[in-house]
């Protein structure tokens, strides 16, 4: 298969436009989720979670991100998410960041009398 360089026009098409403007906000996104996740390191919420969620938004071709893929059952060989897990994961994480900055502390003391520490 020859590619004649001559019948190609200059410029970027609508659909080189479209996926390099997701591919911009994909990466803005996994950006913000990691540095979310670094600041939930220390305060209460799923920080190492975001923080694998952001990276995977950033480079989803990295091992690490591979590695999760092949451990985690019902994701495919291809890696492509189904969008139930996306939606199902972004209602937990939502929903465990809100728990964790509105109950965190009474949270930890109901667990440390529960324990019997305090």
């Amino acid at each position: 298969m020859d590619i004649e360089y001559d019948d190609l026009e200059p410029g970027v098409s609508a659909d080189e436009r479209q996926r390099g403007a997701r591919r911009v906000i994909q990466i803005v996104i996994g950006v913000l989720l990691v540095a979310a996740g670094i600041v939930m390191l220390v305060i209460p919420g799923p920080g190492i979670v975001t923080i694998l969620v952001g990276l995977n938004l950033i480079k989803p071709d990295n091992s690490l991100v591979r590695y999760i893929r092949r451990r985690v059952p019902g994701i495919p060989e291809d890696g492509t998410v189904p969008m139930r897990f996306v939606v199902v994961g972004a209602v937990f994480l939502i929903g465990g960041t809100a728990i964790g900055i509105l109950y965190g502390a009474d949270l930890t003391n109901w667990a440390l009398e529960l324990v019997g520490i305090r």
